[in-house]
């Protein structure tokens, strides 16, 4: 049933706060601890199968927002917000696009204004070298052009927040496959066609050897998987959800706690820490659905075609190549 409703348009804001009370309670039955999940041969949680992430709560609290908690009617509301803002993106102008149904979905039985719950201002607690990066990432989409290295990962297909730690919703290509093996935990996302694999009960890689998707490892705390990333790429430019957009560099260290609150419910809460782009350490919280929509291809090459070109572009206006 939470499946179902998570899944479809809302015509009104009437009919979504119907459909928003409609989900609560299955999420708040799950908070109360009285569900037990479906266990693998070794007594763990079995998390496997098709997961997706389509909670459109901003990662950052708006301004004129004060608190954590909001009514349902106050989630139509801000969500109206970003639709209206997004709707030349969310209306297909061909065959083969798409685009997730998003909405704010009630988390741990409530509904928020930010993903962000600590600090207690929903905000990302950036550093001046934070803002000053973030502003030079934006200025680069549109005028880094002296190499490859300038270009956004996500412009050739190469990284997304559909498997990189943390994971956020995004507005297409949130679906998630999970693997478990005695050793390994595989996140296989539909977006960029991105596996991370996380290997259990082990220890670091070097620090000198970095990745986009970060060095993953994982281990449970009871019925918890526990997952430590750490090492980015130093090249990792800005990660965009859309709507907000975070840093990670090579000191950047991201905890996910996955905790499968119900049948079809994955309660996903991470914490962030980087002692060079944030004051202080930060946490966000949202969670996954089942979902049994198949995994698609994503077959995204275009800026690996163009980059060539978008940098020989970039020659002849700044008069260096005729």
């Amino acid at each position: 049933m939470a499946v179902s409703v998570v899944n479809k348009h809302y015509s009104s804001p009437l009919t979504a706060v119907l459909l928003i009370a409609a989900i609560a309670p299955l999420s708040a039955t799950a908070a109360g601890g009285k569900w037990q999940p479906a266990r693998l041969d070794r007594g763990r949680p079995d998390f496997q199968g098709r997961w997706v992430s389509t909670n459109a709560t901003p990662l950052v609290r708006a301004p004129h927002i004060q608190t954590l908690k909001i009514t349902a009617e106050q989630a139509v509301a801000l969500d109206s917000v970003r639709i209206q803002k997004a709707e030349d993106r969310s209306k297909p102008t061909e065959p083969t696009e798409f685009y997730d149904e998003r909405r704010i979905e009630p988390i741990s039985g409530e509904y928020r204004s930010s993903i962000i719950i600590d600090p207690a201002n929903g905000t990302l607690p950036g550093t001046p070298l934070f803002n000053e990066r973030l502003a030079r990432a934006g200025a680069d989409v549109m005028t880094g052009m002296d190499g490859p290295e300038q270009r956004p990962s996500s412009e050739r297909c190469l990284g997304s927040l559909g498997s990189q730690a943390p994971m956020l919703s995004t507005p297409g290509g949130n679906i998630r496959q999970i693997v478990q093996t005695e050793g390994s935990t595989l996140f296989l996302s539909e977006e960029n066609h991105e596996a991370r694999i996380i290997r259990m009960n082990a220890v670091h890689r070097p620090a000198s050897i970095t990745s986009w998707d970060g060095d993953s490892i994982g281990w449970w705390e009871g019925d918890t998987l526990v997952v430590d990333t750490r090492f980015f790429s130093p090249t990792d430019g800005a990660r965009s959800n859309g709507s907000s957009t975070l840093l990670v560099t090579p000191q950047t260290i991201v905890v996910e706690r996955f905790t499968r609150v119900s049948r079809d419910e994955i309660n996903y809460l991470f914490t962030v820490e980087d002692p060079v782009l944030y004051t202080q350490r930060w946490t966000g919280e949202s969670h996954f659905l089942r979902t049994d929509a198949p995994l698609l291809e994503y077959a995204c090459h275009e800026g690996n075609y163009s980059l060539a070109y978008i940098l020989q572009g970039a020659r002849v206006k700044d008069g260096t190549l005729r």
